[in-house]
């Protein structure tokens, strides 16, 4: 059980207007995965729950290289590698059902105390070398979002939180941030060019009640159209987003 597998079939709502997968589903299935191998290595949600404390998703790096469609099965691996500075690191790889490397995939996680909202450092529970792999999705963990300096950002939109955006640790769930940001691109560029890439910072916790102000940077770069999409609650960075297209 180190290395964790599982098989998705896309499903009609897990598709977008072009019936092709969303990225969004990519980060959905990886959630799960990420949940169930660490269920299986130890350290998953009750066991750490157990002793009051929670994964958070603090960095994430996607690379995609094609886009399965609606109905395809699809396989997901997923494996912890152990701990850099103050991360966790855990990799990912999507694959077709002939083998083909669809994306890949590289996050850095940290664990809380679910009661002061404080890091909680070198976990006995996830810290064993006998629990890591040494594979590489990615090689180096997920960077920071470095915003552009000399580009004011737009104001897209103020987001007020919603109760279908909350998960169990009582915060915006991580996939949605990137549903934002993505909804944040203009439809001329995202029904031209697929998603190449992308790479989240989370900086702070997004809670219940809270409006969140949406603002992207749009450059045309020799790598594709790159947008920067950034969330302020009460004017405090709460995360940003790169997205390649």
């Amino acid at each position: 059980m180190a290395i964790y597998s599982i098989d998705h079939t896309i499903t009609c709502y897990e598709a977008d207007a072009n019936k092709m997968m969303r990225p969004t589903t990519m980060l959905d299935i990886m959630q799960e995965a990420a949940n169930m191998s660490a269920t299986s290595l130890g350290f998953g949600y009750d066991e750490m729950i157990a002793s009051n404390t929670a994964w958070v998703l603090s960095r994430i790096h996607v690379r995609f290289n094609s886009y399965p469609e609606w109905r395809e099965t699809v396989n997901l691996k997923t494996w912890h590698k152990g701990m850099a500075k103050l991360f966790y690191l855990r990799d990912f790889t999507l694959s077709d059902n002939k083998g083909n490397r669809l994306a890949e995939a590289t996050s850095s996680w940290l664990i809380i105390d679910m009661n002061t909202r404080r890091l909680v450092r070198n976990s006995e529970l996830a810290s064993s070398p006998d629990k890591c792999t040494n594979e590489d999705a990615i090689a180096e963990p997920a960077d920071k979002v470095v915003l552009p300096v000399d580009i004011e950002p737009e104001l897209v939109r103020k987001h007020p939180v919603t109760w279908s955006e909350i998960d169990p640790n009582g915060h915006v769930n991580n996939v949605k941030y990137v549903v934002w940001a993505i909804d944040a691109v203009t439809q001329e560029d995202i029904k031209e060019k697929p998603l190449k890439e992308l790479l989240v910072n989370y900086d702070a916790e997004v809670m219940p009640g809270d409006v969140v102000k949406i603002s992207r940077i749009r450059q045309e770069t020799e790598e594709g159209i790159v947008y920067y999409i950034t969330g302020k609650v009460s004017d405090k960075q709460n995360f940003s987003v790169k997205l390649l297209f």
